[in-house]
This record gives C-alpha cells, sequence and structure tokens, in this order.
C-alpha cells in the first residue's frame, strides 16, 4: 500500500481541497497535531490546554473539588464527537 499524502501539502484552493472531493485518496490521508496540557498548579481542578496558538480550560464541577467556571474534560470529548 502507498504511503498517505501528507495533508498539511494538500491544495487550500476551493473545489481542489482534499474535503471537496467526492472521495479520500485511496492511499489515506495523514495530519499531526501537537497538543500540550497542564494542571493549573494551586487552582484546584484547572487544566489549560494549548494546539497552535489556541488555548482552552477545563474545570470539574465543585462536587467533586472543581470551581465549575469551565467546561469538564468528558464535555470536551462530547461536544469534539458532535463536530
Amino acid at each position: 500500500m502507498e504511503k498517505p499524502i501528507d495533508g498539511f501539502e494538500t491544495s487550500s484552493e476551493i473545489g481542489k481541497r482534499v474535503i471537496d472531493q467526492p472521495e479520500l485518496p485511496a492511499q489515506g490521508l495523514a495530519t499531526d497535531s501537537e497538543v500540550y496540557t497542564e494542571v493549573v498548579e494551586g487552582q484546584m481542578q484547572l487544566k489549560r490546554g494549548t494546539v497552535r496558538h489556541f488555548e482552552v480550560f477545563c474545570d470539574e464541577q465543585e462536587r467533586i473539588g472543581g470551581t465549575d467556571k469551565y467546561p469538564s474534560p468528558m464535555s470536551y470529548m462530547a461536544m469534539g464527537t458532535g463536530f
């Protein structure tokens, strides 16, 4: 089987993008992302995640030691499934 196409080397021109084609390339499409996560020290259950230039926070409900200021990690996973 052929090596997957590098998804970052594909066209960004509308009509020529991979997403505009009726099928994915037979050999597949490869992409990757570097994601960094950390617990924010001294802030109970608060965590920070970064990918590229985006930053997100997650927390837990008060009943399990958080402040409920941000969605829980499982809420982000559920949202990601919907997207």
